[in-house]
């Protein structure tokens, strides 16, 4: 879930503070908050609910002139012991009492691209388990962590694993992976297809 949040403040300069009113004061207060909440310890199947702080954004040229607007977005990766309704409620209750303090107005809006889904192992996921381990050696486990899964967009109408490249690398400018890993994985992805109607054909 991310949450883009604006805090409205009064426009001046800083040698008169008291006709003016920094939203920076305001944001920074909401932000540090939302960064000391403790959401959960995680469970048996989860990481702990985390909010990173992705941007922080202030408009000015001048260097002696009090903002009228600040901004910020974070990022909320949350496993399901949440909702996302659940987390912006928490999250609103804060950022209304910190702007009330201030004098100040805000708007939030958030975008949910997906609830927290959890899939059980089934036969084919054992299966794809087994065919991982058998062509890098590796025995793989289950796992929550990561990204975003997509497979929040079709987890509805039909049972989800995901497995796929990943790397110190990951989402940096030079994201890069080696061939043998692209290899080994175009042969895993082959396998599961195979196996997979093999047991269909029977």
């Amino acid at each position: 879930m991310t949450g883009r949040l604006s805090i409205l403040g009064v426009q001046g300069h800083v040698a008169y503070p008291q006709r003016a009113n920094n939203p920076s004061t305001a944001l920074v207060q909401i932000l540090n908050r939302l960064k000391e909440i403790k959401f959960d310890n995680g469970t048996k199947d989860f990481q702990p609910t985390n909010l990173e702080i992705t941007k922080i954004n202030i408009e000015n040229s001048a260097d002696n002139v009090i903002p009228g607007l600040a901004s910020a977005t974070f990022n909320i990766r949350f496993n399901n012991k949440h909702s996302s309704k659940s987390i912006k409620k928490k999250i609103d209750k804060i950022i209304k009492k910190i702007s009330k303090k201030n004098k100040s107005k805000y708007k939030i809006d958030y975008n949910v691209s997906g609830e927290a889904f959890l899939t059980k192992p089934n036969i084919t996921s054992l299966m794809i388990k087994d065919t991982i381990k058998r062509i890098t050696k590796i025995k793989p486990h289950f796992s929550t962590t990561g990204g975003t899964s997509d497979a929040r967009f079709i987890r509805k109408i039909a049972p989800c694993l995901e497995f796929g490249l990943v790397g110190k690398t990951m989402h940096k400018v030079d994201e890069a992976v080696s061939l043998s890993d692209l290899k080994k994985l175009t042969l895993i992805y082959l396998n599961i297809l195979e196996n997979y109607f093999k047991w269909k054909l029977v």
